[in-house]
């Protein structure tokens, strides 16, 4: 799986609200006052500990408050990210499987946590104010876990709306998205955030209650 938790925990830091740090927070609190859908399209850029490149991909993030989101990489591979704010489902084509989870424990002291805040954001990270620097308004997070994948999160936002992620992991890489064409509340409609599962495609149900299967869920 390509996939990494952190990208999980990341969605969620744009869907609720943030009641922590100075500017940066104010920023972000404004973001969530004016935001209820927003579009984007995304570029990532994985470097190890020395400032190589080790991978890149695009695609496109949906996104739909208070719970709803869609993360598509288009290139190198494809991939689906989909929550429609119970059920969380992962579909890599190339490998044709699904993985379904409750996205309560998906998400759960992870950073796409980010893009839906609310108090549990403020359980899950401390939260300080980043300050101001190539031309964004910057807010850091820090895990409050000790058995995380990722030592800290910095998001930079322009213009009340998020910019510019950086996940920072516990191997010394660092994980930068930047998103570009954004829309802010765009029409979506909810078959976005469902995912139809072709019928030749494994499910592998990781809920309290799921076990193994082939063909759609």
């Amino acid at each position: 799986m390509r996939m990494t938790r952190w990208l999980v925990a990341f969605m969620m830091l744009c869907v609720a609200g943030l009641a922590q740090a100075e500017q940066g927070s104010k920023t972000l609190q404004a973001f969530y006052n004016k935001v209820h859908t927003l579009s984007a399209d995304f570029q990532q850029v994985q470097r190890d500990d020395n400032g190589n490149v080790v991978q890149q991909a695009s695609g496109t993030f949906l996104l739909s408050r208070p719970k709803e989101f869609r993360w598509e990489y288009k290139q190198p591979y494809k991939q689906i990210i989909v929550s429609n704010g119970k059920v969380f489902k992962f579909y890599d084509v190339d490998l044709a499987q699904v993985t379904v989870r409750d996205i309560g424990a998906t998400l759960k002291a992870t950073p796409a946590l980010l893009l839906t805040g609310g108090e549990a954001l403020n359980d899950a990270f401390n939260i300080t104010d980043g300050g101001q620097h190539d031309g964004l308004t910057w807010v850091h997070l820090t895990p409050k876990a000790k058995d995380t994948d990722f030592k800290s999160v910095d998001l930079g936002l322009k213009n009340d709306v998020p910019a510019l992620m950086k996940l920072h992991d516990n191997l010394g890489q660092t994980t930068s998205i930047s998103f570009g064409n954004i829309k802010i509340n765009p029409k979506l409609p909810d078959s976005k955030f469902t995912l139809k599962v072709p019928d030749n495609v494994e499910v592998v149900d990781g809920r309290a209650n799921g076990s193994s299967q082939g063909g759609a869920n």
